[in-house]
């Protein structure tokens, strides 16, 4: 039995890894690394834009062109500082009602739904753009298929030789946290790249903060219902904290108090 059950964790393994594609490193400019990737960029940018097709068919794009016209300038001029400068960025709004959130697709492509910018001046605009901008410089979403598809070979391994159906639950679970704990990381590095890309691009990266602290108001101030920015950009006041520790140097009381686990806040004064 406990060599059948072997063969089975070294034949998963082995059908896991032959999935693999070749990898290679390359330096990456954003977070100052060498990193081992699995996914090219040619094929990153062809994901992106096959995701980027369908995003488009279920979500209408917004079709007030001086907000295009002003997310695309304002986007492209962040675009030429940053450490991607090798990738045509893309910046769409899309016209849904109450929604304030933004998301970035491999491959450079960029999307706002029109309530998030409603009423931001053109610096807390950038902000926003320069944190997407930054997510696809650091690599984040295709990371995630790397770590995704690692944890997923390991979950396979320990799910086949648990004993019983509550082991393998939690050894899911397990996993599952592993997932989420690189959300943080992620959202933290985003904000300090937007502050440098910001300043290089003639932006107030103070804007960084403006936005949080109005994400952070928009939160307490709305009832739980549609998906809002702050739902897939957690950690509202641990990104506050980073955010003004990139800008100036140091931290504050207030922030200190705010680098936390959890998502109490401290309202600045």
């Amino acid at each position: 039995m406990l060599l059948i059950r072997f063969i089975l964790k070294a034949f998963l393994l082995l059908y896991f890894l032959t999935q693999i594609p070749p990898a290679y490193s390359e330096y990456n400019l954003a977070t100052d690394e060498e990193e081992t990737l699995f996914i090219s960029q040619q094929k990153e940018i062809s994901m992106g834009r096959n995701i980027a097709k369908q995003v488009e068919e279920k979500i209408d794009i917004d079709t007030n062109y001086t907000n295009q016209e002003r997310i695309d300038i304002i986007g492209q001029k962040i675009a030429s500082v940053c450490d991607r400068k090798d990738l045509i960025f893309h910046f769409k709004v899309l016209d849904e009602e109450d929604v304030k959130n933004a998301f970035a697709l491999p491959g450079g492509y960029i999307y706002v739904f029109k309530d998030l910018i409603r009423g931001l001046e053109d610096d807390e605009v950038a902000a926003i753009l320069a944190h997407e901008i930054g997510h696809v410089c650091a690599r984040h979403s295709i990371k995630r298929l790397h770590k995704g598809l690692g944890y997923q070979i390991m979950s396979i391994l320990v799910v086949a030789g648990a004993k019983d159906a509550y082991t393998k639950r939690k050894a899911q679970e397990a996993f599952g946290h592993l997932m989420l704990a690189n959300t943080r990381e992620d959202e933290l590095e985003a904000d300090k790249l937007a502050v440098k890309y910001l300043k290089k691009a003639g932006y107030d990266p103070e804007a960084v903060v403006k936005v949080v602290d109005k994400l952070i108001k928009w939160q307490m101030d709305s009832p739980p219902g549609r998906k809002r920015y702050w739902y897939t950009h957690p950690y509202l006041a641990a990104r506050r904290s980073a955010a003004n520790q990139a800008i100036t140097g140091e931290i504050s009381f207030d922030d200190y108090m705010n680098v936390t686990e959890d998502e109490g806040y401290v309202i600045p004064r």
